[in-house]
């Protein structure tokens, strides 16, 4: 019986192009696989040898309910009421839902395109250039008191680089209250503060914006921040101390460790949010939620709307589910001189808007498309998001084979361009923002794809600024991202250089005698070109009369007259 149902719950038939890929195919019609590589899907029922004869077309429309097969296999239990069949609204919904999560997430962009160039040496699913990679020195590395692993100036001096490059772009820290902290701290000897957790994370982060390389009074810092915060973490209601611990501890792995440590932590913040009640506003709270102290309300709006941020960007990155925080209400933190967390954080609502649950079409992809392009930025770590948000919107029309206009294409390739230079004037100042490697490497995948003379003549520029990072910080992470970037030009490079081939065999078969012709053609269109540069340069020149050019009986010698 278990054998049975293991059978039927198989594809009882796969489609050519997953057959000949030797890829798995889930028996629809189009298959998943065949709609993320854009393939053209079909079934060549009669080939296959050992088939079901009862099969048919119509079985390749939709995956039949696991519950209908068991019904159909179980004859006493007919007079059972039949399961409801999937409407096909809802299958329709479900097809969305599949078509939306891949392109969100850049590792499944590039695995379809390496399927696309060359199906046989596809790559294997996996984020690349996430970030900088992780920040590793030999031996073993523990939790230990703050003031036994920094002194108080050497605090003071990473607080203020924490200020001065990470706080105006995710400013969810007071600066005052920290700077009190550090005063005070160091004249208690205690194993363990509260704030410890805070003035952990924040040091970290300055030493990771101030060192190429890490330190071991980092990596202390990192796992002493990880110890308290989750020794911590099981009150009823986490205090916003706590709460700040997490989110700067998110920071500094979005920033180094893999994406699934990174989603966890994320997923973590949001949890204890949720607990504490952080995301609603303070009327709205019942007592249960009710939190012991007051506190500053656009800190928590910058505190919850970069948690949701975080969480949405590395759950659309690995495919997988966000965390939701329902009554909570997205709120422009406001602004201030020198500060552009809302310039940053105004990206949320955009990128919620791109969740794979939500239903939406090609016209509304543009005008979002249209909507963030029209967003003059001038910080690099703001140019780089809104590249980012470009990029995966240009991914998700492509899904649905929704092509952009010239001018928008144009406008897409010159904010890449601008993103390239962000990323490298980032680097020069010591600011491994995540989107410094990704990208870049996101951006040459992309111009790969569009694949047109405008976007190759973009691929140099891409490469040499993910090579840029690459020296710069030279990471595993980093050096297997260049490895990639350069393995896919490869692949493009042969598929270009096989069409080639074949072009010139037919060429040299069937039109061999007009091949002269059509040289001659050749360097009648470069003499055309060079009059019109001519044209070009007498057009620039002051001293030459056009009115007497074109009346003259030879204008040809007033031309080397005028010369």
């Amino acid at each position: 019986m278990s054998g049975q149902v293991k059978r039927q719950r198989r594809s009882q038939v796969a489609c050519e192009p997953c057959r000949t890929r030797k890829r798995k195919c889930n028996g629809q019609q189009p298959c998943e696989m065949c709609t993320d590589s854009e393939y053209t899907c079909r079934y060549d029922l009669s080939s296959r040898k050992k088939r079901n004869k009862n099969i048919t077309l119509e079985n390749l429309t939709a995956v039949r309910p696991v519950q209908t097969q068991q019904t159909e296999s179980h004859p006493e239990s007919i007079t059972a009421p039949n399961p409801r069949r999937p409407s096909p609204l809802g299958e329709r919904f479900t097809n969305a839902v599949q078509q939306s999560i891949g392109p969100n997430s850049g590792a499944v962009f590039v695995q379809n395109l390496g399927l696309k160039i060359d199906p046989v040496n596809a790559l294997d699913p996996q984020v690349f250039a996430w970030n900088i990679g992780l920040r590793q020195l030999p031996g073993t590395f523990t939790a230990m008191p703050i003031i036994n692993i920094v002194s108080a100036e050497g605090m003071s001096a990473l607080t203020h680089i924490y200020f001065d490059k990470v706080a105006p772009y995710y400013g969810f820290v007071d600066r005052d209250s920290c700077f009190e902290y550090i005063r005070s701290r160091w004249h208690r000897p205690s194993a363990f503060e509260p704030c410890d957790v805070v003035l952990c994370g924040v040091a970290a982060m300055g030493y990771l914006f101030s060192q190429r390389k890490a330190v071991a009074a980092e990596l202390h810092l990192i796992e002493s921040a990880k110890s308290a915060l989750e020794q911590r973490s099981g009150g009823e209601i986490p205090p916003l101390m706590l709460i700040t611990g997490w989110a700067l501890r998110v920071s500094y792995l979005r920033l180094t460790a893999s994406p699934h440590t990174a989603w966890l932590a994320s997923c973590t913040l949001l949890h204890l949010i949720d607990a504490s009640g952080l995301h609603l506003d303070p009327s709205s709270r019942h007592a249960l939620l009710r939190p012991t102290q007051n506190i500053d309300d656009d800190i928590r709006r910058r505190l919850v709307s970069f948690a949701q941020y975080i969480n949405t960007w590395v759950s659309f990155d690995l495919a997988r589910s966000r965390i939701i925080l329902h009554g909570a209400s997205y709120t422009t933190p406001s602004s201030r001189d020198g500060d552009f967390t809302a310039e940053m954080l105004d990206l949320l609502p955009l990128s919620e808007s791109l969740d794979p649950f939500t239903p939406v079409d090609a016209v509304q992809l543009t005008a979002m498309l249209v909507n963030i392009m029209q967003s003059s930025r001038v910080q690099p770590p703001s140019v780089l998001s809104q590249c980012n948000l470009v990029l995966c919107i240009f991914r998700r029309l492509r899904a649905v084979h929704s092509t952009l206009s010239a001018a928008l294409m144009g406008q897409m390739l010159a904010l890449a361009g601008k993103a390239l230079a962000c990323a490298r004037e980032l680097v020069d100042a010591n600011c491994p923002w995540s989107h410094v490697a990704s990208v870049p490497f996101q951006i040459i995948c992309t111009l790969l794809a569009v694949d047109s003379p405008e976007s190759l003549s973009l691929l140099d520029d891409a490469v040499r600024t993910l090579k840029y990072v690459m020296d710069a910080y030279d990471t595993e992470v980093l050096r297997e991202a260049y490895r990639t970037a350069g393995s896919l030009i490869l692949l493009q490079h042969r598929r270009k250089d096989h069409d080639a081939v074949r072009l010139n065999g037919i060429l040299g078969l069937h039109f061999s005698h007009d091949l002269e012709t059509v040289s001659q053609r050749r360097q009648s269109i470069q003499d055309s070109e060079s009059f019109r540069d001519l044209i070009a340069d007498l057009s620039s020149s002051e001293d030459f009369d056009f009115a007497q050019f074109f009346i003259a009986d030879n204008p040809w010698n007033a031309l080397a007259m005028d010369g």
